[in-house]
């Protein structure tokens, strides 16, 4: 996909992905990205069509950036498992890209892993990160997280050769372990656990998005659903942490789950509907998680986020030539 120098086009890359999501690869690892994007450039699409197509687990990189809406493509794509990066006491990188995602204010990244100071494998001749020796390099990025959860993921499909990757992505998630300092935006759920991911057997929805909505929008419903591998029920109790990060402020009424609690059978899953009224919201961007407990240490925690902004409208440009033809602006600026 890339050349010696780690660069490539789209279309190469994409041509990659195909490969190996056709040759039956249940995960693919991908230390690699582009400028931050919404979701629709060509990469971002093709992770979310192959997922669909082929049931792959895209663990991609959110990118190094280190600010607010830098995640980049293809970690841009709904479908993808992205990666940010923490050190060893869990802090976040300060090169870590953060979200929202451009244009829809999605959420991502959705998981971090460690990516700061690692040791890996270095090819002969190479000079890449701080050479350790002959063999081995120390390098930093969220390309380096990113295999940490490519790792877990595919240890995760080999207990699981049935799983899809929804639901690989939401038990790695779910699982996470969090750190209380950070936003939803900069660490997702939290630090990948595969411990967790493949001990305790209760896992949810990885994430609640409501992206972004409008004032004097109507309610608005997302479905988070808990899932019980275990051989016993699990009672879990519910509590939703939500902020205005924006203003740092608990948002106590704009965003109901539907109950305290829920009871999951043995081998059953439930569906818990999460509502984000407008009306009752303050504008801003919104961040948190539901987080479910249960007996024996069972945790969970599903990422939610959403924006209230004003009205929104579409404006649709056709640029014409000097003879009144479709042509090209090179050069567009919007005003107001």
């Amino acid at each position: 996909m890339l050349d010696d120098a780690g660069s490539g086009y789209s279309s190469s890359i994409i041509a990659g992905m195909e490969w190996a999501a056709h040759s039956g690869a249940k995960v693919v690892s991908m230390s690699l990205g582009g400028d931050p994007t919404d979701g629709t450039d060509p990469m971002s699409q093709a992770v979310n069509d192959l997922t669909a197509e082929t049931g792959a687990l895209f663990v991609v990189a959110a990118g190094n950036s280190g600010a607010a809406r830098t995640v980049g493509a293809p970690g841009a794509a709904s479908a993808a498992l992205t990666v940010g990066a923490v050190d060893r006491a869990d802090n976040l990188a300060e090169f870590s890209s953060r979200g929202p995602r451009l244009g829809d204010n999605g959420l991502k990244p959705e998981i971090t892993a460690p990516g700061v100071g690692i040791i890996a494998a270095r090819a002969a001749g190479t000079a890449m990160g701080t050479p350790v020796d002959d063999a081995y390099t120390t390098a930093s990025g969220t390309s380096m997280a990113t295999p940490h959860v490519a790792g877990a993921a595919a240890i995760l499909a080999q207990e699981h050769p049935d799983w899809s990757a929804v639901k690989l992505k939401d038990a790695l998630v779910s699982t996470t372990k969090a750190n209380p300092a950070l936003t939803v935006f900069e660490q997702g759920a939290g630090r990948v656990d595969v411990a967790r991911a493949l001990g305790q057997r209760v896992y949810s929805s990885a994430t609640a998005d409501f992206g972004r909505l409008s004032t004097g929008g109507a309610t608005v419903e997302r479905t988070v659903t808990y899932t019980n591998g275990g051989t016993t029920p699990q009672t879990l109790r519910l509590a939703l942490e939500l902020r205005n990060l924006d203003t740092r402020a608990a948002e106590t009424d704009g965003v109901a789950v539907g109950g305290t609690e829920v009871t999951v059978p043995a081998g059953g899953s439930v569906a818990v509907p999460l509502r984000a009224d407008p009306a009752k919201l303050d504008r801003g961007v919104h961040g948190g998680w539901l987080v479910a407990t249960g007996a024996d240490g069972v945790a969970v925690r599903t990422a939610v986020a959403l924006t209230l902004s004003g009205p929104l409208h579409t404006v649709t440009v056709k640029a014409l030539d000097m003879k009144g033809q479709p042509g090209l602006a090179s050069v567009l600026t919007l005003f107001g």
